[in-house]
């Protein structure tokens, strides 16, 4: 059973959220993990909104060789908390809570700084966040032309079948080809040991936004005229953890909140070639998930267990 969330309330929630973020009105210790396999991941993400008085963490594993055996890539689950009593009050599926609490994040961070006229985004991957950032960054820019990069062409027809949206969807077989034309750029692909994509390629003006932290050219860090995330404590707690070939990290500006709260300008030129690395907040994973129960509690779904 599935309590589906809107979207356009998705992007709402999560754009509360880095406000509280922003005034500094939460609790997110930076995610810790285990690596049981090659290019695997399972992480734990804890986080407290005071604000909104919810509390929760996430158990969540990314293991791309599952496809091999006909399983999703992102599995996990959310655990949500009474802050009164510390009770567990609800266990839920955190797959489809990641991929919309991801693309909302990434939409957020695109409404407040990309450049003034967005004509085209290119969508690097057309997996399950390809497709949710296709529907959420149409919410944000409505009717842009969306080039979608994927080896496979059966992938990129599935997700244009499956986008409810007026944008148009054109695949593109280079990565490159659709990066350099490209007012906006998302790379949703799963962790990638090699360079895949060269900052050089980023033409003035565009906002980059990495799905995962590996993948871009070194320079991504040093050439970008502004450099954000979505957490700078766990950004660099991460960097360190993954083993991130990004040697410099010192020009780290801030957070997105910090420019939802007026605390950086965030974009000053729209010439300006603005990467965000938003690794992930548990944050968002907390009032998606809130929501979510909210609904099934609503529509009576989802199953009663006493304890």
């Amino acid at each position: 059973m599935r309590a589906n969330l809107p979207l356009a309330s998705a992007l709402d929630f999560v754009e509360e959220t880095l406000r509280d973020h922003g005034n500094r009105a939460f609790e997110n210790p930076p995610k810790i993990g285990i690596h049981p396999a090659h290019q695997a991941f399972i992480h734990a993400m804890a986080g407290w909104l005071p604000g909104q008085r919810r509390a929760g963490l996430k158990w969540v594993a990314g293991y791309p060789s599952n496809h091999k055996a006909g399983l999703p890539t992102i599995t996990g689950l959310l655990i949500l908390n009474d802050p009164d009593t510390g009770l567990p009050i609800c266990v839920m599926d955190a797959a489809y809570l990641t991929a919309v609490r991801t693309a909302a994040a990434s939409a957020i961070a695109s409404k407040y700084l990309s450049s003034r006229h967005v004509d085209r985004i290119a969508v690097i991957g057309a997996g399950l966040q390809g497709l949710y950032h296709i529907r959420m960054l149409s919410l944000i820019h409505p009717n842009v032309e969306f080039q979608v990069v994927d080896i496979n062409e059966t992938a990129v027809q599935r997700l244009a079948d499956q986008t409810d949206s007026r944008a148009r969807i054109i695949h593109v077989k280079e990565a490159e080809t659709a990066i350099r034309t490209a007012d906006v750029v998302v790379t949703a692909t799963s962790r990638l040991d090699n360079v895949a994509f060269r900052f050089g390629w980023v033409k003035e003006g565009c906002l980059v936004l990495p799905i995962h932290v590996r993948g871009w050219s070194e320079d991504i860090t040093t050439a970008s005229d502004v450099l954000l995330t979505d957490d700078v404590d766990q950004f660099k707690n991460y960097i360190v953890a993954a083993g991130s070939p990004y040697q410099d990290i010192s020009r780290v500006l801030g957070c997105v909140s910090d420019v939802i709260a007026g605390r950086i300008a965030g974009r000053v030129h729209d010439t300006d070639r603005i990467a965000v690395f938003n690794v992930g907040l548990a944050l968002h994973d907390i009032t998606i998930g809130s929501a979510i129960l909210d609904i099934a509690e609503q529509q009576g779904l989802g199953t009663v267990v006493s304890y």
